[in-house]
């Protein structure tokens, strides 16, 4: 399972790690049109039976 979280936001970071979730080293910046993008990083846990 993946999923994306904001790059400086410690507090969503340290959640994901708690719950077996560990960074992959990608980051990606999105756009949200009219304002600065927004850093985020890849975080992945194993899904057990898959």
């Amino acid at each position: 399972m993946n999923l994306w979280t904001l790059q400086n936001s410690a507090q969503a970071r340290r959640f994901y790690a708690k719950n077996g979730f560990t960074e992959t080293g990608r980051t990606h910046d999105y756009d949200f049109d009219d304002s600065p993008p927004l850093a985020l990083v890849e975080l992945e846990r194993a899904v057990p039976g898959y």
